[in-house]
């Protein structure tokens, strides 16, 4: 079951509340729904559209909304070009006080929900007049809609949590001991401020600007936080020296990252996943930070942890790449799978009767490149942390066999994190249906709409040959860098089998695909005439429609 739901009016006018509640109590109903926004920055002369992707079963995203409900003519005008609106249902009585409670009440008859239940539901949302001025107009709305289209009068099992992506990418770094956040706010990022500040136990820090936030977090680090900060591409680019600090100083954090549309102020309400090489190659001198890319809600509570993590083990820095669908979205989550990964800190230098013995080097070489961190207040402990080449002490330094053993040395910490992280228990990508011979490369939220195309492909060629090998299958990169390698032997192993690669990502420039293709040598002859890609760079996400053989 599929069900397409669109919601539009102008901003300002609260629609996004019928979304939320509507997507709030199918949730609870253990439907899973994908609550898609798209808003413009230029609010003053724009619309706002929530849209639903509403099934019993798996996520999808898709441009045909068997439903719309505008709110004024503009909002069909806008939207007719950009999505297939089947039927629109326009609301003809203006003269209620919450008009866009209508949504809400209308969506609930054609679902069949009875008008009992959504009252009840409205209960634990509102209270007093507001409680009472919605529970007024439930009724007229209500039968705006003579009969119900579809049945979903019944809870299919327990409730699901209804959250967003910046919610989720908050709550879940603090279950994973996050306890300093730094931001100055931009879109679509901006959101995080308002999640973590509810949690008094992690300091907050909005500075003057994005130089002043991720310096402060720094200097955080080096007290013994666990810090990250959140932003999109133009502040980030003010970050970039302060990884590179990061990196030689060996002060790991994590960097949210989340794209939207550029180049420069772009159109920032809107998506984009065009950063990756910025990602890649974030600062200067030869520094190479390590990247994550979740593809599931659910991934981000377990790479969140991992980014964490690595930070602190690695003393590395991180970036957390998501995008802008993925910060502002909402979906039906099942908190109860959700298993956080064990909180894993620095290599402390080891006291004795609470003191550092004998003579304490913060940079020492050692066997994986990993040096014993010291915490301010421990006796002995002192040491530098500069951002000029050192020795082992911290102490500045320009002998050139000592810069090329601190170069070994960092590196060497990547070529420990890839021993150590890419067992049998984690890999740094995912394949789907592996015997395929058609494969789609990708990451991010684009999985989504990959897996729907797929699973709807592979179900029609069963129903023709039973229990026949796969013919479609996805490949979804989760760590960008260090890359997995892997990947290389599996693509390798199975080159005569397959028969195309297809990259899909939403960016001009084949950023993903240039990666793979370098990394795991696709230039080579045997892979000649099976490299293509499907690319995006519209501002909207990928819908179902838009994957086309």
């Amino acid at each position: 079951m599929k069900i397409s739901i669109g919601f539009s009016w102008a901003a300002g006018t609260w629609v996004n509340t019928s979304g939320l509640l509507l997507g709030q109590l199918l949730s609870s109903k253990w439907y899973t729904v994908l609550w898609d926004k798209e808003y413009a920055s230029i609010i003053k002369w724009d619309n706002n559209n929530f849209f639903l992707y509403i099934s019993d079963n798996h996520t999808f995203i898709a441009k045909t909304i068997a439903h719309f409900f505008p709110f004024d003519e503009f909002s069909v005008t806008k939207n007719t070009p950009l999505y297939q609106l089947k039927k629109i249902h326009k609301l003809k009585d203006t003269s209620v006080k919450y008009k866009n409670v209508y949504f809400f009440w209308a969506a609930l008859k054609l679902l069949g929900i009875s008008c009992e239940e959504g009252e009840k539901f409205l209960t634990t949302q509102f209270s007093g007049d507001i409680l009472t001025e919605n529970i007024t107009t439930l009724v007229k709305w209500y039968k705006y809609f003579k009969t119900a289209t579809y049945d979903l009068s019944k809870s299919i099992w327990t409730p699901k949590d209804f959250v967003f992506g910046n919610e989720m990418i908050g709550i879940w770094s603090i279950a994973s001991g996050m306890d300093f956040y730094a931001a100055y706010p931009m879109t679509p990022a901006s959101s995080l401020i308002d999640v973590i500040t509810a949690y008094k136990d992690v300091t907050f820090f909005q500075g003057e600007d994005e130089i002043a936030v991720s310096m402060t977090m720094l200097g955080a680090k080096f007290a013994g936080k666990r810090a990250m900060c959140g932003t999109s591409g133009g502040w980030f680019a003010l970050m970039t020296e302060s990884i590179s600090f990061s990196h030689i100083a060996e002060l790991g954090w994590v960097y949210i990252l989340s794209q939207r549309d550029g180049p420069s102020t772009g159109t920032p309400t809107y998506t984009g996943q065009s950063d990756i090489n910025y990602a890649l190659n974030a600062s200067f001198g030869d520094t190479f930070p390590i990247v994550l890319a979740p593809s599931t809600y659910e991934e981000w509570y377990q790479l969140i942890g991992k980014a964490l993590n690595r930070s602190d083990h690695y003393q590395h820095p991180v970036i957390f790449l998501v995008d802008k669908q993925f910060s502002e979205s909402y979906l039906s989550v099942d908190k109860t799978k959700l298993v956080p990964e064990q909180i894993n800190r620095w290599k402390v230098e080891i006291l004795k009767d609470g003191k550092i013995e004998g003579e304490y080097k913060r940079y020492a070489y050692t066997a994986d490149g990993i040096s014993p961190v010291s915490l301010p207040g421990t006796e002995n402990g002192e040491f530098i942390a500069t951002s000029y080449e050192h020795d082992e002490y911290g102490a500045t330094n320009e002998d050139p066999v000592i810069k090329k053993a601190m170069m070994d040395k960092r590196f060497k910490k990547l070529a420990t994190l890839v021993q150590q992280e890419f067992t049998k228990d984690f890999y740094g990508y995912e394949i789907i249906n592996p015997e395929a011979k058609t494969f789609f490369v990708t990451f991010g939220f684009n999985r989504y709409v990959l897996e729907d195309f797929i699973r709807e492909k592979e179900k029609g060629l069963r129903s023709q040959v039973p229990g026949s090998t796969p013919k479609y299958g996805l490949i979804v990169i989760k760590v960008l860098q260090p890359l997995d390698m892997r990947l290389k032997d599996f693509l390798d192993s199975h080159v005569k089998q397959i028969k195309k690669l297809i990259f899909v990502e939403m960016n001009y420039s084949w950023q993903l695909e240039e990666l793979i293709t370098n990394k795991c040598r696709l230039h080579d002859r045997k892979w000649k005439n099976k490299i293509s890609n499907i690319r995006k760079y519209t501002l909207y996400p990928f819908f179902r429609e838009d994957i086309i053989l």
